[in-house]
């Protein structure tokens, strides 16, 4: 039988051309992943060895049965299959175990967040990130834009802007973010965060902020997306994880990283300002009991 191209190939179409030629565990691997394809996307391979009957070496000699190039290629392929007509960076990566060992998620979670960070400083711009702190000192206010981990990140960076007397505005409600959009002023900033540059509540306040002449800095992945597009300065974090995932890791520590570097230069640019409002704002949260 002659099959597509390899790298194309879909993972059910290839899996049912092959199943007169798999042993019975490899069998059993196939029979489930027909029968739960969606939840298989959320396993590592000791998850689906445990939920097909099987074993981690029956995994890999299915995978390598039917031609894929490990399991996260037969992921990727089973995916598509899924999720038909869907932009690759919406497809699921998920890596989900079942009561997995305490050391092991620790290693794994450090290791993935330490290889993100890595990859950071190869598209994060420093003129980009010179010229959105100018914008910043230069602006009458900041608004920042966020939901979810997003917004967690834009919460934060308001927190540190406060702390060395930078007016800065936050609100987690979306639709008061949009409303603050849309009442900025041309002397203004608006700083969007939001890792896939598609939320549509992020992009209508990016929008209106433009619509009111304010400038609009987004802090998004390296992609072609549409803050990206309707931002006047981009920040840009690696496009290390996709959009549906177990959680924003990578994408938060980087955009945290970011939001960081950002602080350290506005307050080196002015040093004895920021000392004075750090203290004077240090004080004033941790007065002594009286």
């Amino acid at each position: 039988m002659t099959h597509e191209k390899s790298g194309t190939e879909s993972a059910l179409a290839v899996m049912q051309a092959r199943l007169g030629t798999m042993s019975e565990a490899e069998r059993k691997v196939a029979d489930y992943v027909f029968s739960e394809p969606k939840k298989t996307l959320h396993f590592n391979v000791a998850e689906l060895a445990r939920q097909s009957g099987t074993s981690q070496a029956a995994i890999v000699r299915f995978c390598r049965r039917i031609g894929m190039n490990g399991y996260s290629d037969f992921k990727l392929r089973l995916a598509r299959d899924v999720f038909r007509d869907t932009d690759e960076r919406f497809i699921p990566d998920l890596d989900l175990e079942s009561g997995a060992p305490v050391e092991s998620v620790i290693k794994n979670v450090i290791g993935f967040s330490q290889r993100g960070l890595s990859l950071l400083p190869a598209v994060l711009d420093p003129r980009a990130v010179e010229a959105t702190a100018d914008a910043i000192l230069g602006a009458t206010m900041t608004g920042l834009f966020g939901v979810g981990a997003s917004g967690i990140v834009a919460y934060d960076f308001q927190q540190k802007l406060l702390r060395i007397g930078l007016p800065s505005s936050f609100t987690a409600d979306l639709d008061l973010q949009v409303t603050m959009a849309a009442s900025l002023r041309s002397t203004d900033l608006a700083f969007v965060v939001s890792y896939s540059g598609e939320h549509a509540g992020m992009i209508e306040a990016a929008r209106q902020a433009r619509g009111r002449g304010a400038r609009v800095v987004g802090l998004t992945m390296d992609s072609g997306n549409s803050i990206r597009s309707l931002s006047d300065i981009a920040l840009l974090v690696p496009a290390s994880e996709r959009i549906y995932r177990q959680g924003a890791l990578t994408s938060r520590i980087n955009q945290l990283t970011v939001v960081d570097i950002l602080y350290s230069i506005i307050v080196s640019r002015n040093l004895d300002s920021s000392i004075a409002a750090i203290e004077r704002t240090m004080s004033a949260t941790h007065r002594k009991k009286t």
